[in-house]
C-alpha cells in the first residue's frame, strides 16, 4: 500500500509489508461503518476471552458492523476465531500515561494474535520504554499489519501520519491533560484531522448515540468506534436507572 487518501493535504506513504490490494480492501471495509469496541474493565464479569468473543459474535451477527476493536492478546485470539470482520487489536498494559500498546513488543504480540490493524497510543507523552513511536509503527508494518494511531490533538495526528500511521483515531481526546475535555465526541478534532490528513480518520471516544455516530461521519470520519454504549451492560443499565425516580410515584 503506497497511500490511502481521505481529504486534501500531504500524501503520507505507508511502509507496511501487507500487500497493497489487501490493505486497500481492508480499509474500504471500514469506510463509513461502525466499529464496535468489545472490551471489559478489570473486575467486570465479562472480563474473559470467551465472553468477549461471544459479545463480538453477537454484535457482528446482529448488525452490519464493519469491524471490532479488541483489547488483550487472548481476547484478540478468541474474537478472531469467531468473526469475519477486521479486528483492530490493542494491549492495555498499566492504567495511566502511555499504556495502550505502549511498546513495539506489545505491538508485535497484538499482530501475532491475529489483529489486522494494531492500535497504539500515539500521543506526545513519553513512552514507558523510552523508545520512539516510530519503532512501534515500524514493528507493526514489519509484521504485515496496519497501524492505527490513537491521538488526542491535531498535532499528534499530523505527526503520527508523517511517521507512517495508516489510520488516525481521536481515541485519546479528553484523556490527556492538554486536550479538549468534552462531554461527547470531539467532532472538531475529527474535522481538523480529516481536513488535514490523507489517511483515514476514525472517531472514537464518548460516542453514545446513533446521532453522534452519524455526526462524526458527517464531520469527516472514515469510521466510528463505539464501545460502552453498545458493549458495557453495567454502564447501559446505569444510564437507564439514573433516569428513573428513586421512589415509586404516588397514585390516587
Amino acid at each position: 500500500m503506497t497511500e490511502t487518501a481521505t481529504g486534501g493535504g500531504q500524501q503520507y506513504p505507508s511502509r507496511t509489508t501487507m500487500p497493497a490490494a489487501r490493505a486497500d480492501a481492508l480499509l474500504r471495509r471500514l469506510r463509513g461503518g461502525l466499529v464496535v469496541s468489545c472490551q471489559a474493565p478489570p473486575g467486570d464479569p465479562l472480563r474473559a476471552p470467551a465472553h468477549m468473543a461471544a459479545v463480538a459474535a453477537s454484535v457482528t451477527a446482529g448488525a452490519p458492523v464493519a469491524g471490532v476493536r479488541v483489547q488483550g492478546v487472548e481476547d484478540i485470539r478468541a474474537v478472531r476465531a469467531v468473526v469475519d470482520q477486521p479486528v483492530i487489536g490493542l494491549w492495555k498494559d498499566g492504567a495511566e500515561g502511555v499504556y495502550i500498546t505502549p511498546t513495539a513488543r506489545h505491538a508485535r504480540a497484538v499482530a501475532e494474535a491475529g489483529a489486522e490493524i494494531v492500535a497504539a497510543d500515539a500521543t506526545s507523552r513519553p513512552r514507558p520504554d523510552g523508545r520512539p513511536l516510530r519503532e512501534t509503527i515500524e514493528a507493526v508494518h514489519g509484521m504485515g499489519r496496519l497501524f492505527m494511531a490513537d491521538v488526542s490533538t491535531l498535532d499528534e495526528g499530523v505527526r503520527a501520519a508523517a511517521l507512517g500511521a495508516d489510520l488516525v483515531s481521536t481515541t485519546l481526546s479528553g484523556y490527556t491533560p492538554y486536550s479538549r475535555n468534552l462531554p461527547g465526541p470531539d467532532l472538531e478534532l475529527v474535522r481538523e484531522l480529516s481536513g488535514r490528513l490523507d489517511v483515514p480518520v476514525c472517531a472514537e471516544g464518548r460516542v453514545r448515540t446513533p446521532q453522534e455516530a452519524r455526526a462524526a461521519v458527517e464531520a469527516g470520519a472514515w469510521a466510528v468506534v463505539v464501545g460502552g454504549a453498545i458493549t458495557a451492560p453495567a454502564a447501559i443499565a446505569s444510564r437507564f436507572a439514573a433516569a428513573l425516580p428513586r421512589e415509586p410515584a404516588e397514585h390516587g
